[in-house]
């Protein structure tokens, strides 16, 4: 059960985040506000300046989530040291422990905090940045029923080329597309089929995932598909067809990032698929071990914050922070190392998510002992 003091923390704690966040975020859309105002300018040709500064707060109101997403695990850990912090400055850590109260029981509020912030964070990542990934992934300046550009993508399952001139993301319509077939394994020719529209169709218990192609040409009946491309392009009424393939919007535009905007369940489908190429299937791996690492990751780094701000025979806290900030910023080194090897196959993805846990967990307990009791 919490005492009055633990609830004191806890709301220091929060009012240190919300601040350092909103702090963070200002500063953050005042540089980027400034630096792309141009393109929200062209984007909105001849519309008032009030109109502009209302859809440059739209965007920036969006794109508060994905910040929060970025920025919520280093917040933490630095509302936590200033919090602490804060109490030694203010004499209040000297008498809690004359009254007999360790350290570590000051950390409780901390800790209820921290878990509080991974489930904000897991929420956020899981539930609200999915349902916004459209309006999150639109240009600058743009909603998300602006056309933008197809980066082309080769099917590593299907083997199907799949390219186009735009892409409408809140639609899933891709303008002018183009399905590359190849030979032997989908036709007994090579063939490009060409449509002025397609469909993006999500997988459901009733079909697979795939494009839904707009009058194509050739036809299905001037097709020569072998018996695994008859599986793959289906006849559908109207002269319209249907292209199987795990491909799906996200990995047409920004493929290599856009994956932070999927929920864990279609990480890890889409994983088991392997439709993407080798390197894109290993950072989606490796993103899926940091998420699940992230909240344990998080939680040792309050453990391992507090003892330098907290060193015993410390005689300036300026020194303390500076010396935690260093720590900080090794294990931070470290785990962003760990990542990039992981990513480019010099380290297995499960040891370069799980390395950083064992040395930070391993210095949180090396450290201990500097905690001031």
């Amino acid at each position: 059960m919490l005492t009055t003091f633990d609830r004191y923390l806890l709301q220091r704690f929060l009012y240190v985040f919300f601040v350092s966040f909103v702090a963070s975020y200002g500063l953050y859309v005042v540089i980027d506000g400034f630096t792309n105002v141009d393109a929200f300018q062209v984007a909105h040709e001849g519309k008032s300046p009030f109109f502009i500064l209302a859809k440059m707060a739209e965007h920036y109101a969006y794109q508060s989530v994905s910040f929060l997403d970025l920025v919520g695990p280093i917040l933490t850990v630095i509302s936590v040291m200033v919090a602490f912090s804060l109490m030694i400055r203010n004499g209040e850590l000297n008498p809690i422990l004359s009254a007999g109260v360790p350290t570590y029981r000051l950390l409780v509020p901390f800790l209820i905090a921290a878990i509080g912030v991974n489930a904000l964070l897991a929420a956020n990542r899981e539930v609200v940045m999915p349902t916004m990934a459209d309006v999150l992934q639109a240009p600058l300046g743009k909603d998300e029923a602006s056309a933008i550009i197809v980066d082309p993508i080769y099917d590593y399952q299907t083997y199907i080329w799949i390219s186009g001139n735009s892409l409408i993301v809140s639609k899933r319509e891709l303008i002018d597309a183009v399905f590359v077939l190849p030979q032997p394994e989908v036709s007994n020719e090579l063939v490009s089929l060409e449509a002025k529209s397609a469909i993006y169709m999500p997988e459901s218990p009733k079909q697979k995932s795939g494009w839904l192609l707009k009058q194509p040409t050739p036809s299905f009946d001037e097709l020569r598909l072998t018996e695994q491309g008859r599986k793959l392009v289906q006849p559908l009424p109207d002269g319209d067809l249907f292209v199987q393939t795990q491909v799906g919007l996200d990995q047409l535009h920004r493929g290599n990032t856009s994956y932070r905007f999927l929920s864990t369940g279609e990480l890890t489908r889409r994983i088991r698929h392997e439709a993407a190429a080798v390197i894109s299937v290993r950072s989606q791996t490796m993103h899926v071990h940091e998420r699940l690492t992230g909240p344990i990751m998080n939680i040792i780094s309050v453990l391992l914050a507090v003892p330098f701000v907290a060193r015993k025979e410390s005689y300036s806290l300026i020194t303390n922070f500076a010396v935690c900030a260093l720590v900080m910023g090794t294990i931070y080194g470290v785990t962003q190392a760990c990542s990039q090897l992981g990513r480019l196959n010099l380290m297995s993805t499960d040891l370069a998510a799980w390395l950083p846990v064992i040395i930070a967990g391993s210095a949180c307990a090396w450290v201990s002992d500097y905690l001031q009791t």
